[in-house]
């Protein structure tokens, strides 16, 4: 597998088994952000809340290989179903699971934010290059929009879309092309999306977008044949990164 120069980029930085159709961000019409594990750093965040919410309020012991091969990717919806379907007669109202989880979560990032500062001079910089940009996420307004509004971002993005905009959630593409939509981004295959997740990237896939994978709780090897590129972290760095072998740097 060729890699991309870290020196580069400023990033670790791999090819995957996708051609891209632009060359570098900047030649991209618009870029979509997931938010949970890729835009904010906050997978772990999320992944125990539901370990320790579904044993406190359900008796349901879920485990980490278990959240992370059935349920990471899914949206906040989908996985609290699947808890109260694992749960049987033990389960709990899912609006009421939600409430819970929204309000650990609020509580966590208030004490310190998942958003890094390189993710914020990334979309800072993505702005001032006058790409549209947009969030599209199985999460919720309740925590979305706060955890933006707090990091000073919220104003960069020119759409939100949550998991209460769609019918259905990731892998299906509807969130994407919906993002697409409201930024007037008619050529899908120049919008770049950065995900962390396998049903994300199959959405990006099914989308006819470029799927560029953000390193977290998936295996490398897992996400390298859904993906453009695959990088370790959101930095400035991906400005300059080759999406494509052989693109002029």
């Amino acid at each position: 597998m060729t890699s991309v120069p870290a020196t580069t980029a400023g990033i670790n930085a791999e090819f995957g088994h996708l051609i891209s159709a632009v060359g570098t961000l900047p030649e991209a019409s618009g870029v979509l952000f997931d938010f949970n594990g890729t835009l904010s750093d906050d997978e772990g965040i999320l992944e125990q809340l539901f370990i320790e919410l579904a044993a406190g309020e359900c008796g349901l012991t879920l485990t980490k290989e278990q959240y992370r091969s059935e349920l990471h990717g899914r949206s906040d919806l989908e996985i609290s179903e699947a808890i109260m379907a694992l749960a049987g007669s033990l389960a709990v109202p899912v609006k009421g699971f939600l409430r819970l989880l929204d309000a650990r979560y609020n509580e966590e990032i208030s004490r310190h934010s998942p958003i890094s500062s390189d993710t914020r001079d990334l979309i800072f910089a993505l702005h001032h290059e006058g790409l549209r940009l947009g969030i599209v996420t199985g999460a919720g307004r309740a925590t979305v929009l706060p955890a933006l509004e707090r990091s000073g971002l919220l104003a960069m993005f020119g759409v939100v879309i949550s998991q209460e905009d769609v019918t259905a959630g990731k892998p299906d593409p509807e969130g994407l092309l919906k993002g697409a939509r409201a930024l007037g981004l008619a050529d899908t295959n120049r919008v770049v999306v950065f995900e962390d997740s396998i049903p994300g990237l199959h959405a990006v896939s099914a989308a006819g977008m470029v799927p560029v994978a953000v390193n977290g709780l998936v295996a490398r090897e897992s996400i390298l044949p859904l993906a453009a590129v695959v990088v370790d972290r959101l930095a400035p760095g991906c400005m300059s990164m080759p999406l494509r072998p052989g693109a002029a740097l």
